[in-house]
C-alpha cells in the first residue's frame, strides 16, 4: 500500500494557493482567445443590469400619475407611453443577458475541451516519478471533476459576479439621485450584510479548497486498491485498507459538509438584510411623506431599489462561493499543467527508413542419386543443380540472414 494514502487525521484544510484572481490569471494566460469573449460577455452582463435598474424610476413616474389624478379622470396615454417605455427597457435587458449567457457557455465549453486534450497530452510527457507520488486515479479526477467545475463555475458565476457588481453601483447611484437620506438608510443596513459575507467567505474557503483536495486524493485511493485487488486478498489487507478508506472518507464528509452548510447560510442571511433593508425604508419613506418632503410615487422606486440594492448581495454570495470551488479546482488543474515534463529527444538518432533486403539461396543435389540417405560410400560432394529445391536427402538447414543478431 502506497504511504502516500496515510491517514493524514482532521488537521486545518490548506487554502488555495492562487485564489481566484491567481486562478483567472492562469486561465487568461492560458488561452489567449478567452480575453475578447469574456469582456464582451461581461459588458453585456453590465449593460442588461443597468437598464433593469432604470426601470423603478419609470414606476415611480406611473405611480405619480395615478396619485395625481385620483380626483379627477386617470391619463391613460401618458401611462400607456410610459408602459411602452418600460416594456422596451426589459426587452433588451433580457436580449443583452441572453447572449451573455451564450458567449459564456460557448467558450467555457471550448475551455474545458482545451483543457483536457492538454491534460491528456500532459500525461504521456511526465515522468514516471510522477506516477510514482500521485495516484491514477487524482490525475483522472483532474480530467473530469476539476475541468467540470471549473467551466460551469465561470460559465454561471462570472457573468453573475459582474452583472451583480453592476446592478449594485447603479442602484446605489440612482438611490442617492432620488433621494439621498433614504440611500443613506438602505446602504447602512447593506453595510452589514457585506460584513456577513466577507465573514463567510474568510470560513469557508478553506474546506472547499479541502474538499477537492480529499475528493481526488479518495479517487486515486479507490482506484489504486480495485486494480490491485487480487493483491490485497493475498497479503490479508482487507482490514487496513477498510479503515484508511473511512478515515479518508470522514475527511471529504467533514469537508465537505462544512463547506455546503458555509455556503448555504449566506443566502437566508441575505434575505434577512434584504427584508430589513425593506422596513427601514417604507419607515423614512412613510416619515418624509407625512412632513409633504417626497411624493409616494419615491417610496415605490425606493421599495425597488432596495430590492435590487439587496439582491446582488445574495447573487455575489453564491458566486463567490462557486469561484472558491473554481479556484479549488483551478489550482489541481494547472499544478498538473506546470509539471516538469520529460527532456525532448531532439538530439537522438532519426528513426531508420523501411528497411528491405533481398536474398536467394542456391539448392544443390548429390550426385550420387541412388539413395536419399547419407552413405560413406559418397566420396564426391553434392554438387549445385539450378532445377533442385533441396539435396537428395531431404532440405537444407535453416539460412541465418547476414543481418541477425541472434
Amino acid at each position: 500500500m502506497s504511504s502516500r494514502f496515510a491517514h493524514r487525521g482532521m488537521g486545518v484544510a490548506e487554502k488555495s494557493k492562487r485564489g481566484i484572481l491567481g486562478v483567472l490569471r492562469e486561465l487568461f494566460g492560458y488561452s489567449r482567445k478567452l480575453v475578447v469573449p469574456t469582456a464582451v460577455a461581461l459588458v453585456f452582463a453590465a449593460v442588461g443590469a443597468v437598464l433593469t435598474i432604470i426601470g423603478p424610476d419609470f414606476l415611480g413616474q406611473i405611480t405619480n400619475l395615478i396619485e395625481d389624478s385620483l380626483a379627477g379622470e386617470i391619463d391613460l396615454v401618458a401611462i400607456g407611453r410610459i408602459g411602452a417605455i418600460l416594456l422596451a427597457i426589459y426587452g433588451l435587458s433580457a436580449l443583452f443577458t441572453y447572449a451573455e449567457h451564450y458567449i459564456m457557455s460557448t467558450i467555457t465549453l471550448g475551455l474545458s475541451r482545451d483543457l483536457r486534450r492538454d491534460l491528456s497530452r500532459k500525461i504521456n510527457c511526465v515522468p514516471m516519478e510522477y506516477f510514482n507520488r500521485v495516484s491514477h486515479g487524482d490525475i483522472l479526477s483532474r480530467v473530469t471533476n476539476d475541468v467540470s467545475t471549473l467551466q460551469q463555475a465561470l460559465a454561471n458565476s462570472m457573468p453573475s459576479i459582474i452583472s451583480a457588481s453592476a446592478q449594485f453601483v447603479g442602484c446605489l447611484i440612482m438611490m442617492f439621485v432620488t433621494e439621498w437620506r433614504m440611500a443613506l438608510a438602505a446602504i447602512g443596513v447593506t453595510v452589514l450584510g457585506f460584513a456577513i459575507m466577507a465573514l463567510v467567505m474568510l470560513c469557508s474557503q478553506k474546506f472547499f479548497t479541502a474538499r477537492q483536495k480529499d475528493l481526488s486524493e479518495l479517487n486515486g485511493y479507490i482506484e489504486e486498491m480495485y486494480s490491485g485487488h487480487d493483491v490485497v486478498r493475498i497479503s490479508r489487507a482487507n482490514g487496513k485498507i477498510k479503515d484508511v478508506f473511512n478515515g479518508m472518507n470522514g475527511e471529504l464528509y467533514d469537508a465537505d459538509w462544512k463547506s455546503q452548510f458555509l455556503s448555504g447560510v449566506m443566502q437566508p442571511l441575505m434575505n434577512i438584510v434584504g427584508n430589513l433593508g425593506y422596513v427601514v425604508v417604507c419607515v423614512l419613506g412613510s416619515a418624509l411623506v407625512m412632513g409633504g418632503e417626497i411624493s409616494f410615487g419615491v417610496i415605490v422606486s425606493f421599495i425597488m431599489y432596495v430590492r435590487l440594492f439587496t439582491s446582488p448581495l445574495s447573487t455575489l454570495a453564491q458566486g463567490m462561493t462557486q469561484m472558491q470551488t473554481a479556484a479549488a479546482a483551478g489550482d489541481h488543474i494547472f499544478d498538473f499543467l506546470q509539471e516538469q515534463e520529460m527532456p525532448q529527444e531532439v538530439d537522438c538518432r532519426p528513426a531508420p527508413e523501411q528497411i528491405r533486403g533481398k536474398w536467394s539461396l542456391t539448392m544443390c543435389a548429390s550426385a550420387t542419386r541412388t539413395t536419399r540417405k547419407r552413405s560413406s560410400s559418397r566420396t564426391s560432394p553434392p554438387m549445385c543443380s539450378p532445377g533442385r529445391r533441396w539435396p537428395l536427402w531431404g532440405p537444407p538447414a535453416r539460412v541465418r540472414p547476414p543481418w541477425s543478431t541472434c
